[in-house]
């Protein structure tokens, strides 16, 4: 079994945001509520940032949402974490950018946006001038002391042109562009996930239906035909930077729950960054390392090292080796 440490923990600020995605399962269901008042206030943030120190030596908290830039204290919490020694990273849709501008390019290590295309494109998927609002703020990052790092969804509309993808937002000056397929479950894996849930840990997850969809052959073959011209461009040295493939599954044991606690905004401890069905515990109730090194975690572990998990195998966390800012 790998060794359990925490190396660095997701903070979800926030089930809030601002756009409306159409495949995105947080907008269509995933939050059902909307976190509003529920959210957890920055003091309760620092204290389990704290908490960090003696676990590593470089402690890292990725923020996210939601959109994490609605957050009200971010800018406090962000600052304080930053002054205080923690590498940071934050994954935003980037129509925020010019509201926290300065903060961004001063206190990240890494600053993920989603951008999937060109204009046309990603105002279709994610709401009218999006593109261009996101084009903007991106101008305001040129001072930044981290990475920019675009993440890109392949999906039905775009895939065939994943290989022009790189070249068209390259031009906007990424330091390197992620590519991730389409994220969907068949009926039979949603039901035997449930079934699982159910039979382990007592509990249920009906959101997980908002992913169902059922295995699209014509997708994944335009999928692995456009990622193979992506591999030929790229080690030709036909791009303006680095581009990643974000592959989903893969045949080692996912390390997430062995070395990234995800809190939500409610305090639910979790494993998994898109499946919320489990939590191992509340940091209202129970202090992050009690948690994290409690039985329920552990039998979690046990359950996903004998690969009972049924939708691990379309998580691109899972090959995720290291879950480091770097």
């Amino acid at each position: 079994m790998p060794d359990t440490k925490i190396t660095s923990i997701h903070f979800q600020l926030t089930g809030r945001c601002n756009l409306r995605c159409i495949f995105c399962g947080q907008q269509n269901g995933m939050f059902g509520e909307r976190s509003g008042s529920r959210e957890i206030p920055p003091e309760k943030w620092i204290e389990i940032a704290e908490t960090l120190r003696p676990l590593t030596p470089k402690p890292q908290i990725i923020l996210w949402g939601g959109e994490p830039l609605l957050y009200e204290p971010f800018d406090r919490l962000a600052r304080y974490l930053s002054d205080a020694g923690f590498e940071l990273g934050i994954i935003t849709n980037g129509t925020l950018i010019d509201r926290h501008a300065e903060l961004l390019n001063r206190c990240f290590k890494a600053i993920y946006i989603s951008l999937d295309g060109d204009a046309p494109y990603h105002n279709r998927i994610r709401g009218k001038g999006v593109f261009e609002r996101v084009e903007r703020n991106i101008g305001l990052l040129k001072e930044r002391s981290g990475e920019l790092i675009f993440l890109s969804t392949l999906a039905d509309e775009n895939v065939e042109s994943a290989p022009d993808l790189p070249r068209i937002l390259g031009k906007l000056g990424p330091d390197r562009i992620h590519l991730q397929r389409l994220m969907y479950f068949s009926r039979a894996e949603i039901d035997a996930y449930r079934a699982w849930l159910r039979k382990e840990f007592q509990t249920d997850d009906p959101t997980i239906e908002v992913w169902h969809r059922e295995e699209d052959s014509t997708y994944r073959e335009k999928l692995e035909k456009a990622l193979a011209e992506v591999r030929r461009r790229a080690e030709n040295g036909e791009y303006p930077c680095p581009v990643f493939l974000n592959p989903h599954g893969g045949d080692s044991p996912c390390l997430a729950p062995f070395r990234r606690p995800h809190i939500k905004y409610d305090g639910r401890v979790l494993f998994c960054t898109d499946f919320y069905g489990f939590d191992a515990g509340n940091i209202f109730d129970s202090s992050l390392s009690d948690i994290f090194h409690g039985p329920k975690a552990e039998h979690y572990r046990k359950e996903i090292l004998a690969g009972h998990n049924p939708l691990c195998a379309h998580c691109s966390w899972k090959s995720n080796r290291t879950f480091q800012l770097d």
